[in-house]
């Protein structure tokens, strides 16, 4: 087989955790007879720094030419002081989602057996560890939803908004994604919503609950994400797969990888 990875090592650790992928794929070509042709390009602060612009022109044709991306990471203290809209999480991760439509976001965390004793939690919880596949949908909800603004207010106040905001099609979609990993696995999935708070959440539950007439083989179950977060860290070995929106998925995944 041959393809061409665009090579993004972003800021931060990026670079390093880079070094080392690029290690596990020379390993592999050799193993698999594959060859792989490399395309590193700026993104991040990286890219400020080289060109003034977080997700330059030249790093999205790089991609798209490519057959895949491999992502580093970016930002760090040294951007933190620019203007909102020019920081490299705003101008450059979250375009980068949205550019190439990278709407599912799959995140493992698993603690394997000969790893239990290492784990932040007590033994008689981890058990003989757990594999739970985190389905975060990456390009809606309240990091892309509009109206986003910080306004003045006559009275001397000022104001922050996002809005959190999803179309049927998108819970569909990374639904999908979820149900089919869940059919892989272990045939169980946990929607997570906020539904007895938030109309987007209602939306998303209702959705989910129409598409799983679609995977009988799939028992699903929902679950609000104050409680799943309790779960995850009360009884994590009750989950397999999780599905949930951009900030939950976000959050819950953070909690996970500590586990």
């Amino acid at each position: 087989m041959q393809a061409t990875i665009a090579i993004l090592a972003g800021d931060g650790i990026g670079p390093e955790i880079m070094t080392e992928a690029r290690k596990v794929l020379t390993a592999i070509e050799k193993k698999y007879n594959h060859q792989f042709t490399y395309k590193e390009a700026y993104i991040g602060g990286a890219a400020i720094d080289a060109v003034g612009k977080a997700f330059p022109e030249e790093t999205k044709e790089i991609c798209r030419a490519s057959d895949c991306i491999l992502f580093g990471s970016v930002g760090g203290p040294k951007w933190e002081n620019l203007p909102r809209e020019e920081q490299p999480e705003r101008a450059a991760l979250l375009p980068i989602r949205k550019e190439f439509k990278l709407f599912a976001n799959l995140r493992p965390s698993v603690v394997y057996k000969p790893l239990a004793s290492q784990s932040l939690l007590k033994q008689e919880i981890v058990g003989d560890g757990f594999d739970i596949l985190i389905v975060r949908e990456l390009t809606g909800g309240i990091y892309f939803g509009k109206p986003r603004e910080i306004t003045n207010l006559p009275d001397g106040q000022q104001r922050g908004v996002d809005t959190m905001t999803y179309t049927t099609d998108e819970i569909i979609r990374i639904g999908r994604v979820a149900f089919e990993a869940a059919r892989k696995r272990k045939k169980q999935l946990t929607s997570v919503d906020k539904a007895n708070v938030l109309d987007c959440s209602v939306l998303w539950r209702e959705t989910m609950t129409k598409l799983a007439t679609e995977y009988p083989d799939v028992e699903m179950t929902h679950m609000y994400v104050d409680n799943a977060a309790m779960q995850l860290v009360r009884w994590p070995r009750q989950f397999d797969v999780i599905v949930t929106e951009n900030m939950f998925g976000d959050i819950l995944s953070d909690l996970a990888a500590v586990l």
